[in-house]
């Protein structure tokens, strides 16, 4: 993924890693000697499609226990936060909002810190510190 930001008319990374599953938001940036981009989306735990969407016994049933236990068994963390215990290098956590408009900026987290944010946005990038992102900037996403 390469991000751009419209704002300032400026390319801030290439070859941003885009982490997907459970593990690969876990992990983070921490299996990193030197600094590097990663970009993911959160999700509050309940299921996101809709109950009479699900056709079979076995996805109504899934879509229940989803939601009965993934709010109580998941960590905030994999909602609305990132932390940096065990990184070797600082980052910027930077909220993104409806179109890609920059809602929250955190600068230099440096080890053992922790962020969180308001759980209604949902995509993070998290940068080598230094980005020079400020709130209010339209950041441009493709792959």
């Amino acid at each position: 993924m390469r991000i751009f930001n419209k704002t300032k008319n400026k390319l801030v990374a290439e070859h941003v890693e885009v982490a997907k599953t459970f593990k690969e938001k876990s992990e983070g940036l921490l299996k990193y000697e030197t600094p590097h981009a990663m970009y993911f989306e959160t999700q509050w735990g309940t299921c996101p499609v809709p109950y009479a969407e699900h056709k079979t016994f076995a996805e109504k049933l899934k879509h229940i226990l989803r939601n009965a236990i993934r709010p109580v068994v998941d960590f905030p963390l994999l909602w609305c936060g990132v932390h940096t215990c065990g990184m070797k290098f600082p980052i910027d956590a930077i909220v993104l909002g409806e179109r890609n408009v920059v809602k929250k900026v955190k600068r230099d987290m440096q080890s053992g810190r922790f962020f969180f944010w308001n759980p209604k946005y949902k995509k993070i990038l998290e940068l080598p510190a230094g980005s020079n992102i400020e709130t209010g900037d339209v950041l441009e996403l493709t792959k």
